[in-house]
Formats: C-alpha cells, structure tokens, sequence
C-alpha cells in the first residue's frame, strides 16, 4: 500500500506538470522506483520463507515473481546514488 500510493502520488503529479516542469522530478522517480522496488523484495523474501526451496521452482511462477523483483535491485538508480541524489537536495533546499 505504502509503495502504491507513493508511485501513485508522483504519477498524479508527472500528469499534471508541463513536459519541461517533469524534469524537475527525477528525485521523485528515482525515490519511487527504491521504494517499490525494495518492498517488493521485502514481500518476495517472506514469501520465499514460507514457500521454502519449492520456490526456486520452475514449475512454480513464484520463481519468476523472485526472479524479477530481484533483477530491480541491480537496474539503475542504485538505491545509494537515490539517497544521495535526495541528500543533495535536502541540503540544497
């Protein structure tokens, strides 16, 4: 819910600004993109633990679900050039 919310948020306010103006949320899209990411791996993990080894089962498309949510850890932004991106605004501001 926190994830989707935020990713919601930010896509209202990518709509609602000019095509020069969304240039101005990269931070936003790159602190959603974290956030979604992390606590999809977060919900994938504790899946996995219940699921136990059977998870890594082809047979099973909770294999893809681990798989791919796992892969968004390793696409850019990486989630410490995130934090600085959004420490260097703080200061900024």
């Amino acid at each position: 819910m926190q994830a989707r919310s935020f990713m919601y948020q930010v896509a209202t306010e990518w709509d609602n600004r000019t095509k020069e103006e969304r240039q101005l949320l990269s931070a936003e899209l790159a602190a959603v993109k974290t956030v979604a990411t992390n606590i999809a791996n977060e919900v994938v993990d504790l899946a996995m633990r219940i699921a136990g080894g059977r998870g890594l089962s082809k047979s099973y498309r909770f294999e893809q679900f681990y798989r791919d949510v796992r892969a968004g850890l390793h696409n850019p932004p990486m989630d410490d050039m995130v934090l600085q991106m959004l420490a260097n605004r703080a200061l900024s501001e």
